[in-house]
């Protein structure tokens, strides 16, 4: 013990008073100032310290494909939902047209309701065909569900509606009649009415 002592050099170190207090709270239990300073010189001889850039990549590595595998995962919920909104929408439109009224008074309805018909380019609002460039790259679907949502989520006042109970109140006519003629209208017809489902709800809109 003795001769260990003799061997170590003794070494004054000076620093400013704020430095040495918070040296002080980083000492671990049983530490004192020397094996603090001994521990912190040992290790970078040594080169025993990680970089923070290095720890902070690959954290933000590791959450990113976290964050990128849950938002794929979810897109594929979405898209799997919609599919059986639209599979079930489409079986109870079905069933309305077995159980449809005479043929020509669906057609009348349905040529009063298409003049009321939301229509793309017209009842589209100035700047969201400026912002857009029109409907670039989107089928007629992906835009019906698009213009309806981001219309509705802005506060603007403007909204569109082409739902089915949307024309049933307008021209007091039964929704389910009104359905019937609207299904007419884009499949049975030339007048470019198309149809998507927004929030459960089937929308048309003539283009």
């Amino acid at each position: 013990m003795a001769n260990e002592q003799r061997n170590k050099i003794k070494l004054n170190v000076r620093v400013a008073r704020a430095k040495k207090k918070e040296w002080k709270k980083a000492l671990a239990d049983g530490e004192t100032m020397s094996s603090l300073v001994q521990r912190a010189v040992d290790r970078e001889i040594n080169n025993e310290y990680v970089p923070i850039e290095a720890v902070e990549q690959t954290d933000d590595t590791g959450s990113g494909e976290d964050v990128s595998q849950l938002s794929e995962k979810l897109d594929e919920l979405h898209r799997d939902i919609a599919a059986a909104n639209s599979k079930i929408d489409t079986l109870a439109a079905v069933g309305d047209t077995e159980d449809s009224d005479d043929t020509e008074s669906i057609e009348e309805l349905a040529m009063d309701i298409l003049p009321r018909l939301p229509a793309y380019p017209r009842d589209i609002p100035e700047y969201a065909l400026k912002d857009m460039g029109g409907r670039g790259e989107m089928s007629k679907q992906e835009y019906i569900e698009f213009i309806i949502d981001t219309l509705r989520s802005t506060d603007t006042g403007v909204a569109i509606d082409g739902s089915a109970n949307h024309f049933a109140g307008q021209l007091r006519e039964p929704e389910h009649k009104a359905r019937q003629a609207l299904l007419h209208l884009e499949q049975e017809t030339t007048e470019n009415v198309h149809s998507a489902i927004v929030d459960g709800t089937r929308h048309w809109m003539r283009f």
